[in-house]
């Protein structure tokens, strides 16, 4: 399967028009991790977006952990849209590959396609309300 065609799959992305899709497919960078292994670290500086193509992650604050995540999902965005520090730390449970967008050209696909920023709202309110919930 070609990296189109694992973008029409991402919730974050299937709705986006081929054009677009392409555009992220020509930008991303193609990463692969081994179980274990940490992807980004908490209180690093988020230099990219991460949508999982592969494989499960488990997300830590703390050391303690507080979600996972599986193909499809993505991370990494809370850092570029704040311009601070991560949250969370990432860590590959089973070799993972992911699909990363620099911040910068993430930023300016932002600009060029607005419409990406929608279902990025709702999966950070649809996270809020599950933290919420967790507290509760």
């Amino acid at each position: 399967m070609d990296l189109e065609q694992q973008l029409a799959g991402v919730p974050l992305l299937s709705g986006l028009e081929p054009r677009v899709k392409r555009r992220l497919a020509a930008i991303g960078k193609h990463r692969s991790y081994r179980a274990d292994e940490e992807i980004v670290r908490e209180g690093s500086t988020g230099t990219a977006l991460y949508v999982i193509l592969s494989g499960h992650v488990r997300v830590e604050r703390g050391g303690n952990k507080v979600a996972e995540m599986d193909a499809g999902d993505f991370f990494g965005e809370l850092a570029l849209i704040e311009e601070h520090e991560r949250t969370a730390t990432v860590v590959a449970t089973e070799p993972t590959d992911c699909l990363l967008f620099p911040a910068w050209e993430f930023t300016s696909l932002l600009k060029e396609h607005p419409e990406i920023a929608v279902p990025i709202m709702r999966e950070l309110i649809a996270r809020s309300h599950r933290t919420e919930q967790h507290r509760a």
